[in-house]
């Protein structure tokens, strides 16, 4: 049983007994050429990803971008009830091959392979310093601990793009904000990771214990928001029951396109693949990132990936006050399309679309970094080169919260694996009732498609405590780990 498929910026495809090709893409991350060795227990494949960088040794800001990068498999034969496993990666670096990347701790201060049980895919990076625009393809051999010997199995290899964000101190709050947080003042700066006492919402008061991440120690953060088809290969590699919990099922709704209409076990596809998902409710994003082993981010952690260690110099992430909306696309829409409106950075007015597809709905990830662009207020990235955290679909945040001490909030990551009806099980990530809708403790962050510009600022809580648990129209996500 071979298979051979192509997606456009995704990061996963499989393969069926021993050997064959495919390729997927996410964000221009590919990974091909996927063969499994299952008497020797490895699965090896060919990853590449444009527009990379390793500047650890070469100035400010001191870090790097990476692919984190894990596997799963599941029986050809198995029904679609049936889970799929996530591959354990061995802990010793000399057990695999990484051709010109090197391994990374998740806290990304040493190379190696998180201790069990975390170690359940690589964080990889560059072996070298430099800036990687077009980087070849690499030979990746992993071993897994856990990979049977017999069968035939489809095992899939998926990538997400990730950038460091190092340890320091940084300016959170603001003061050109809704309902910035402060601590006797406005801004304030994050030192360290102790327990911290906050005002939020002008009145309240939240008590962080020191195990809430407050954005001082490092941490990796997706580059992109989840894509539309990193959302579907999620669907794909999910039991019946999954799926029908987290489909949003809103196909030509407000540029959403998602469909069902695929061959099993690939049932669900998008052909606008590099589109930032919407529709994405709380539960949603805990079950993603929980299956992908990442977590959720923390209110502070966006404002520290967003302004790094850096002087407060404005309200955006690409820390200036200057914004220009995006109303015009060229087209087609296929992954290379770029907005024709001069000097835009940010997709937020809920006006309709001229060129491309049309319509209201969110951009494709990226698109505002182009050859032609060289700075941060131009492409709309952030310090550390993170894009869209201000504007196309909102961020999902843990909020700062006076129960923090008895709904604790930590650094826990997804183990791959989710509970029986296909939702996130890790206890210390914020309570959901997915029923009664109670998503105290998530606040988006950012701005989306349909916002004021004001809600795109980097310290702006205008929507803390944003109750909705089903999917909206003008929300997404992305996670840390």
């Amino acid at each position: 049983m071979n298979k051979t498929q192509t997606f456009l910026r995704v990061a996963a495809l499989f393969l069926c007994i021993l050997a064959g090709t495919s390729i997927s893409m996410a964000n221009y991350l590919r990974v091909t050429n996927i063969v499994q060795d299952q008497v020797n227990g490895t699965v090896s494949f060919d990853l590449a990803w444009d527009n990379s960088w390793r500047i650890d040794s070469m100035g400010a800001p001191n870090h790097w971008d990476a692919a984190w990068v894990f596997v799963k498999w599941r029986e050809c034969s198995a029904p679609i009830t049936t889970d799929w496993t996530h591959g354990v990666v061995s802990t010793t670096v000399g057990d695999h091959t990484f051709g010109d990347l090197e391994p990374t701790l998740s806290s990304g201060t040493a190379i190696g392979i998180d201790a069990a049980p975390n170690n359940l895919g690589v964080m990889l990076r560059r072996d070298q310093n430099g800036i990687f625009p077009n980087a070849a393809a690499t030979t990746v051999t992993l071993r897994m601990t856990n990979l049977p010997a017999t069968g035939d199995y489809d095992v899939r290899v998926f990538g997400v793009e990730m950038v460091y964000v190092p340890q320091g101190a940084f300016i959170a709050g603001g003061n050109q904000e809704t309902y910035p947080l402060n601590i006797g003042g406005n801004p304030f700066t994050v030192t360290n990771e102790n327990a911290i006492s906050v005002n939020y919402l002008w009145s309240n008061v939240a008590n962080l214990p020191a195990t809430f991440p407050k954005g001082y120690d490092p941490f990796y953060c997706m580059k992109y928001e989840i894509s539309q088809a990193q959302y579907a290969a999620f669907l794909n590699t999910l039991t019946q029951t999954g799926q029908n919990n987290h489909f949003p099922n809103q196909f030509n709704n407000n540029r959403h396109r998602i469909r069902n209409g695929g061959t099993p076990p690939d049932i669900y596809f998008s052909d606008r693949p590099d589109r930032a998902a919407n529709y994405l409710s709380w539960a949603n994003l805990c079950a993603y990132l929980d299956w992908a082993c990442l977590r959720p981010m923390s209110d502070l952690e966006y404002e520290k990936a967003c302004r790094g260690n850096g002087p407060y110099l404005g309200g955006y992430a690409w820390g200036s006050s200057d914004i220009t909306e995006a109303t015009a696309l060229t087209s087609p829409e296929d992954g290379t399309e770029t907005t024709m409106t001069p000097n835009a950075n940010a997709h937020f007015v809920n006006n309709i679309i001229n060129g491309g597809d049309g319509g209201y709905g969110p951009y494709r990830v990226g698109i505002f970094a182009t050859n032609a662009t060289t700075s941060r207020l131009e492409t709309g990235a952030t310090y550390y080169g993170i894009m869209e955290m201000s504007g196309n679909v909102w961020e999902q945040c843990v909020a700062v919260h006076t129960d923090a001490n008895i709904l604790p909030f930590t650094r826990n990551w997804g183990n791959g694996n989710l509970n029986a009806t296909g939702f996130s099980d890790v206890a210390t990530w914020p309570y959901q009732d997915v029923i009664a809708g109670n998503t105290t403790y998530r606040v988006i962050r950012g701005g989306g498609y349909a916002s004021a510009a004001g809600n795109l600022r980097v310290s702006d809580r205008q929507y803390y405590y944003y109750g909705r648990s089903n999917g909206e129209t003008t929300v997404g996500g992305r996670g840390v780990r």
